[in-house]
């Protein structure tokens, strides 16, 4: 095999790996984005589920009753 045979050889040998490379790349990046869009989905939903406790311990559907009338039964 000459110089110029041998170089090529190695030359598509490792546009051949690099072509593996990328795509394993491409399949992290593909499982990286699933996984950041599950935590959004997550994140959102904590966020929603926050803001409806928020309501209702600001706006309670009934008045709370005062401190000394709500004993705890045992008294």
């Amino acid at each position: 095999m000459s110089d110029s045979q041998d170089t090529i050889a190695r030359l598509e040998a490792r546009i051949t790996e690099l072509e593996i490379r990328s795509e394993e790349r491409v399949h992290d990046l593909e499982r990286l984005q699933r996984f950041v869009e599950g935590y959004e989905q997550r994140v959102g939903f904590l966020e929603r589920k926050l803001r409806a406790l928020q309501e209702a311990a600001e706006n309670p559907a009934e008045p709370m009753p005062h401190p000394t009338e709500d004993l705890p039964p045992h008294y």
